[in-house]
């Protein structure tokens, strides 16, 4: 009985050369069970399901070196080499023999595993990332074939409407992660809680496999597992699986909504702003990007391509409340007990919730805060300030912190003039605390904004009096609010614009 090593490469996956030792008195079967047992990248089929190929061509074995990497990626690969049959004996001097037959710094056997073994994304998602054809250009929508869903999910759907924010969200992310700019080795996108970001994972997916890339997909729709995808090959795995693949720097590793593990591939997190999430991993030379809200004009172009049957006037109001979060202005339009979502977190909002929202809130709090306050982008994607979602938003949880605690509220008002972080909203609040004492009548000092003689683009200080000018209804003109420093407002039953949006 001789025993020998033999190196087996995963065809398909670059790096993937494992050592199998096997006695020769045995059969090609049993050195399919030992090569399944070792497990390599984490094959989890049946060991009959393996492919085994000799990997001589003319009586030269493959060389293990650079191009090997390249060659199992490519079609054709396994031409000119002979598929092992099960019965065959290792023993056959035709096959392996020992010593220095066996060669140095080759490889002996290619392994071909299943096309997908028990993927929930299987062939069907392979085949139609394959063949979709579809300009990735704004206002686009991919649509899948039939039956098949966007990672095997009904609830995702099968078209994907293309946000004027994705593609070149996508060049810059791919700049980052190819090391263009080299400052970084991983990258965090963040965005508000249901505008899009598993699906531009999914567009993520089809870029990288138009390259024809190695990926390794981790999400919280399926939570637990992980995908691998390199070229024709799918494979499902356990979230401990496949870490040699993700030890090598080529291999992209695309994470929504959970927290990645580190590991030296090409990393990219795409999550809701939840601390426990994204921030270990921010701490490790990682970039980080915004992720924008919906836009009016894509939210109604969304609305015509793929929710036509919802009326205009429902999104629109639906818009007007929620802001740009297409999952409750389209998706979830009509779903009434989903739509109560907003007025609860309106209900538990309070003072501290607002003050302390920020990209590192989590838990509870993060569920309530992000539901009110939208992140605010520029165009580079960067961070500018957390902003209330909406008009109604803004109204409502002023009248809730009016409400609940109208000391504390001006205080905060009275004292945070100066305070950077929170003007945003602190300028919302006060322009509606402004609106509510208005309404109640009275005599207010008012000061000119533009200079007295515009005409002549001088930079006058703002005027003052106190004079009261007052119409004969108690309204103030304009004519008299420019003639005057002070005005005279009657009480008003109600706030100027309360009911609006109810």
């Amino acid at each position: 009985m001789v025993q020998v090593t033999l190196l087996c490469a995963i065809v398909g996956l670059p790096r993937c050369v494992s050592a199998v030792k096997i006695d020769t008195n045995e059969v090609v079967g049993i050195l399919k069970d030992a090569i399944e047992a070792k497990n390599a990248v984490g094959v989890r089929c049946d060991a009959r399901e393996l492919r085994l190929f000799l990997a001589k061509k003319d009586g030269v074995w493959l060389r293990d070196d650079g191009d090997l990497d390249k060659l199992v990626q490519t079609e054709g690969f396994l031409d000119g080499m002979e598929e092992m049959r099960v019965s065959w004996e290792l023993s056959d001097p035709s096959l392996f023999g020992t010593g220095v037959m066996l060669g140095k710094k080759v490889v002996h056997v290619p392994v071909v595993l299943p096309r997908t073994m028990a993927s929930p994304l299987g062939q069907s998602i392979t085949k139609a990332l394959q063949k979709i054809k579809t300009p990735v250009v704004a206002d686009a929508v991919i649509t899948l074939p039939e039956k098949t869903y966007i990672l095997d999910e009904s609830e995702l759907g099968s078209h994907i409407y293309i946000r004027h924010c994705y593609p070149r969200l996508w060049d810059i992310c791919r700049s980052i992660l190819d090391g263009k700019k080299e400052t970084y080795k991983r990258l965090i996108i963040l965005g508000t809680p249901g505008i899009g970001k598993t699906y531009f994972c999914f567009l993520v997916l089809l870029f990288l496999a138009q390259d024809r890339a190695t990926v390794i997909y981790e999400s919280s729709e399926v939570e637990g597992e992980r995908t691998l995808f390199s070229g024709d090959l799918v494979i499902k795995g356990s979230h401990t699986d496949f870490s040699e693949v993700l030890e090598q720097r080529e291999t992209f590793y695309v994470v929504d909504g959970v927290k990645p593990s580190r590991v030296n591939a090409k990393t990219m997190l795409v999550t809701s702003p939840r601390k426990e999430a994204w921030h270990k991993i921010f701490q490790r030379n990682c970039a980080r990007l915004f992720m924008p809200v919906w836009s009016k004009q894509e939210i109604f172009k969304c609305r015509e391509l793929l929710y036509s049957n919802t009326p205009v006037e429902i999104v629109e109001k639906r818009y007007m409340k929620w802001g740009g979060v297409a999952r409750y202005v389209l998706q979830y339009a009509e779903d009434k007990a989903l739509q109560k979502v907003l007025k609860e977190a309106i209900t538990k909002s309070n003072l501290q919730t607002i003050l302390t929202a920020s990209v590192e809130s989590s838990g509870v709090e993060s569920d309530v805060s992000h539901r009110l306050l939208h992140f605010r982008v520029n165009p580079d994607f960067c961070y500018k300030c957390l902003d209330f979602a909406s008009v109604y938003v803004a109204q409502k949880v002023f009248e809730r912190l009016y409400e609940r605690g109208r000391r504390d509220l001006i205080d905060f008002l009275a004292a945070s003039h100066q305070l950077s972080e929170d003007a945003v909203k602190r300028g919302i609040l006060f322009e509606r605390f402004a609106l509510s004492v208005l309404s109640q009548g009275g005599t207010f000092e008012s000061r000119q904004l533009k200079p007295k003689d515009s005409a002549t683009g001088v930079d006058e200080d703002e005027c003052k009096s106190n004079c009261i000018g007052v119409d004969s209804d108690g309204d103030v003109t304009m004519y008299k609010r420019a003639e005057s420093g002070c005005v005279k407002l009657r009480p008003r039953k109600s706030l100027f614009f309360k009911g609006v949006y109810e």
